[in-house]
C-alpha cells in the first residue's frame, strides 16, 4: 500500500514539474508606425526639353544637338558640373506630311521631330533658376519641372525609420497591455512605403526679367512600416 501511495506521489510530481517548464503561449500582434523628419533641401534638380523639326531628319538631329551643346557650355561657364548634366528622354518621330495640305493648318509638324529632355543638378539651390533661364535663353523649348531634395537622404530616413518603428512598439503595447501581456520580441519588419518629398513653388518673374526665383519648403521623408510583435501572458 506505502508502494502504491509512492508510486502515485512521484507521478503527481513529475507532471506538476513538466507543467510548469511548459513554455508560455505566445501572441502575435501587428502593428503600424509612420515617422516623419523635416529637412532644408540641399539640391535642386532641373529637367528641361529641347524640340527640333525638319524635313530631314540628319538637320532635325543636328539643330537638336547644337541647341544642346550650346545650353551645356552656358551651364558650365555658370558653374554646373558637365557630370551633373544628364540625358532622360531621347526620341525620333516622323510625321508624313498630308497629299493635299489643309486649307486651314492647325500648327501640325510635319517631317521629324527630335524630342530630348535632361536633368541639370543643381548643387547650391540659389542658382536653381539661373540654371533654368540659361537653358531658356540657350535654346531650351520647355521647363518640364524644378524639384528640391536631398543630396544624401539616408540621415533623414534612418531618423523617420527609428520614429515608425517606435510608433508601431507604442501601439502594440498598448494592445498588449489591454490583454495583459506584454511584448517579448519581434517576428518581423517590413517597410510600406518610400521617403518623399514636395515640390517647388515658382516665383514669376516679373516685366523686366530678372534672374527666375524659386520658393523651397522643407524636405519631408516619410516613412512607414509594418511590425508583427510577438507577446505573452
Amino acid at each position: 500500500m506505502k508502494h502504491t501511495i509512492l508510486c502515485l506521489l512521484s507521478t503527481f510530481a513529475f507532471a506538476a514539474a513538466g507543467a510548469a517548464a511548459a513554455p508560455a503561449a505566445s501572441t502575435e500582434i501587428s502593428a503600424a508606425g509612420t515617422g516623419s523628419v523635416s529637412m532644408p533641401p540641399n539640391i535642386a534638380t532641373v529637367t528641361a526639353a529641347i524640340e527640333t523639326n525638319a524635313a530631314n531628319a540628319d538637320e532635325a538631329i543636328s539643330q537638336n544637338n547644337a541647341v544642346y551643346s550650346r545650353i551645356v557650355s552656358g551651364l558650365e561657364r555658370s558653374g554646373i558640373a558637365r557630370s551633373d548634366i544628364s540625358l532622360a528622354y531621347y526620341n525620333v518621330n516622323y510625321n508624313a506630311p498630308p497629299r493635299v495640305m489643309p486649307p486651314n493648318p492647325t500648327g501640325e509638324r510635319y517631317g521629324y521631330t527630335v524630342a530630348r529632355s535632361f536633368s541639370v543638378k543643381v548643387r547650391d539651390i540659389a542658382n536653381a533658376g539661373r540654371v533654368s533661364d540659361t537653358c531658356m535663353s540657350s535654346g531650351a523649348t520647355a521647363i518640364n519641372g524644378v524639384s528640391f531634395g536631398l543630396s544624401d537622404p539616408r540621415t533623414a530616413r534612418q531618423q523617420a525609420t527609428a520614429k515608425a518603428v517606435a510608433e508601431a512598439r507604442a501601439n502594440a503595447e498598448a494592445i498588449a497591455g489591454a490583454a495583459a501581456m506584454r511584448i517579448v520580441g519581434i517576428k518581423s519588419i517590413d517597410l510600406t512605403n518610400e521617403p518623399s518629398g514636395p515640390m517647388p513653388l515658382m516665383r514669376a518673374a516679373a516685366v523686366a526679367a530678372p534672374a527666375t526665383q524659386f520658393d523651397q519648403s522643407n524636405v519631408n521623408v516619410t516613412v512607414s512600416v509594418s511590425v508583427v510583435f510577438v507577446a505573452e501572458p
